[in-house]
């Protein structure tokens, strides 16, 4: 936070149901905004008592000690999650040789629930674009009329994008080789690209396009939105993501699968997205298909998709049996 810096201070007036009436000025509503904005801005920016509480209270204009309160409060209603670390350092002091960190996470699941007890449904995807200038006119649209959103976080480099960027171009080039997927191509790939993937052109001719030096990324213009993928080496963000704008299948698979064949290869990049795990086996069947690769999904993917306890489980194992079925 520290770095990043707050570019402003946000402010929900639906997070004020949350406010104590036995509590002059309760400043609940204002530290959960500053939470949700802050949380659906990077979502792997943790929020350190430590570190943050003082810069937090210089922001807000309002004590230390009531920002502290006010995190615990939120703790209890279950929407902050709380962390403690300890950790030792070098003093001659022995009460100040350990230190303790204190993480708060936003849990969107309950946040949702808590809002929902008082007669608010926001969906949770929608909570997520908080962060979003134009939140203030998604807040007000289903979730169902909103973009579909995939992506990845954490980055991908050197000889690993290297081998990204070929296994991608494997599946390009495969779909619109075989007749089986022909119509699938036209359907996800916009004309230009499907001209520019579509026979003779070879794997390994079309991923020359994605080494120049410089250059680097992985640029792909599906029928709804654009894929892009930059070698971290030369791009350092960790935040990839498309948005789907159009309501066609095809498109969606293609990039999933995509983003899924980084999965398979870097051990240190997450997949995420909307689509539901029975909407996604496609997407592990196509990567597999033209690379031999098989997805990996991990907890980014089951807390964005807001799995709770039996539907969790039953999802992961849907996950195993289909990586077990692929052979």
């Amino acid at each position: 936070m520290e770095a990043l810096g707050l570019t402003r201070i946000p402010y929900y007036s639906e997070l004020s149901v949350f406010n104590r009436k036995e509590v002059r000025n309760d400043a609940a509503a204002i530290v959960l905004s500053v939470m949700l904005f802050w949380h659906s801005k990077d979502k792997y920016q943790r929020f350190n008592a430590r570190n943050h509480v003082y810069l937090l209270a210089r922001n807000l204009k309002i004590a230390p000690e009531t920002v502290k309160e006010t995190l615990e409060y939120l703790t209890s209603l279950k929407i902050l999650d709380k962390k403690e670390e300890t950790f030792t350092v070098n003093s001659e002091t022995d009460s100040k040789k350990e230190k303790l960190n204190e993480f708060y996470s936003l849990n969107f699941h309950n946040l949702h629930v808590s809002l929902k007890e008082h007669g608010l449904n926001i969906p949770i995807k929608v909570l997520r674009l908080a962060s979003d200038d134009y939140f203030d006119l998604m807040a007000y649209l289903s979730p169902a009329r909103l973009p579909l959103l995939q992506g990845l976080v954490g980055m991908i480099k050197g000889e690993n994008y290297d081998k990204a960027a070929t296994n991608i171009c494997k599946i390009l080039t495969g779909i619109c080789n075989e007749a089986e997927y022909e119509q699938f191509s036209y359907k996800a790939l916009s004309p230009a690209w499907r001209m520019l993937c579509q026979p003779p052109v070879e794997p390994e001719e079309l991923v020359q396009r994605y080494q120049h030096e410089g250059e680097r990324s992985v640029d792909v213009d599906l029928t709804d939105g654009s894929f892009f993928l930059p070698d971290g080496d030369y791009f350092g963000t960790e935040k990839h993501k498309i948005w789907h704008s159009g309501k066609q299948i095809e498109p969606r698979v293609l990039a999933s699968a995509m983003y899924l064949c980084c999965t398979a290869i870097e051990k240190d990049i997450s997949f995420y997205s909307d689509l539901p795990f029975d909407d996604l086996k496609d997407s592990f069947l196509l990567l597999y298909r033209f690379t031999g690769l098989k997805g990996r999904l991990d907890d980014v993917y089951f807390n964005y998709q807001d799995l709770q306890g039996d539907d969790k489980e039953m999802v992961i194992e849907k996950y195993h049996n289909l990586l077990d079925c692929l052979s």
